[in-house]
């Protein structure tokens, strides 16, 4: 609360924490013998120290990790991390408040029908992938005619895998005012990250390397701010590919920043 807010006097304190000021003021007193709260008797306010500001925003990192693993423990436990890159790695206490789809256990490469209704219930949608999901082509196409924005990363396997299955539908994606498609020529950590103005959705591999069909999904800012984050990590190190309008041929650029901002 000092953090965000600001200092604040007794009253205040107690009255934002549900405490007596009786119950607070041993807490308080040990905050100001470590000096990480200072005393403004002019003011009567309290305020974090520098030192103490600098310890809280480490412990609120620290708490959002400790909380995610809370929810779902047993999911994170058997995650493999690694696959995502360090920088948002530390930064995964934002995903607060996830849900779990369980997959059908003989469909685990189709999206669960709670994801599938946020997508399509969605104004604009960025999606990285190093995965084959058939289903994505009519929901891209279904996006397409709400006019909801559209802007997508697939591995050059994946990429080549949709345009010779799907030639058609692939090349007029391509050519879509409202769609961007890149080709990462490298890895992409997670097997599919979706984020919405709706909602981040996650699938990950175990630490054994295979997929059971889970997905993370979670509705939370924070969460959704973080997935926009990853997905242009990958979108800024991806080629931009598209139909030449004079030509009529797919070309593909230099490293391409992602329009995602502008959505």
């Amino acid at each position: 609360m000092l953090l965000r807010e600001g200092p604040k006097n007794i009253d205040e304190i107690k009255d934002a924490l549900d405490f007596s000021a009786s119950a607070l003021m041993p807490q308080i007193k040990k905050l100001l013998k470590w000096d990480l709260l200072t005393y403004d008797p002019n003011e009567d306010l309290y305020k974090l120290s520098d030192m103490g500001a600098l310890i809280v925003e480490k412990i609120e990192e620290f708490l959002n990790i400790i909380n995610i693993y809370a929810e779902n423990h047993e999911y994170w436990e058997t995650r493999d991390l690694s696959e995502i890159p360090y920088h948002m790695r530390k930064r995964i206490g934002n995903l607060v408040h996830c849900e779990l789809l369980e997959a059908n256990r003989d469909c685990l490469f189709e999206f669960h029908p709670t994801f599938v209704e946020n997508v399509l219930n969605s104004k604009y949608v960025m999606m990285a992938s190093s995965t084959f999901q058939p289903h994505t082509v009519s929901i891209f196409s279904k996006l397409l005619r709400n006019n909801s924005k559209v802007t997508c990363v697939f591995t050059e396997q994946i990429f080549n895998k949709y345009l010779e299955d799907y030639p058609e539908q692939f090349n007029s994606f391509l050519s879509h005012e409202n769609m961007n498609v890149s080709m990462r020529s490298g890895h992409i950590g997670p097997l599919t990250l979706v984020v919405t103005d709706r909602f981040m959705g996650l699938w990950l591999f175990d630490k054994n390397g295979r997929f059971d069909g889970t997905t993370l999904i979670s509705y939370e800012s924070s969460a959704l701010k973080w997935g926009r984050e990853l997905f242009t990590y990958y979108s800024s190190i991806s080629n931009l590919v598209y139909i030449d309008s004079d030509t009529g041929k797919m070309e593909i650029t230099g490293y391409n920043i992602t329009k995602a901002n502008k959505f």
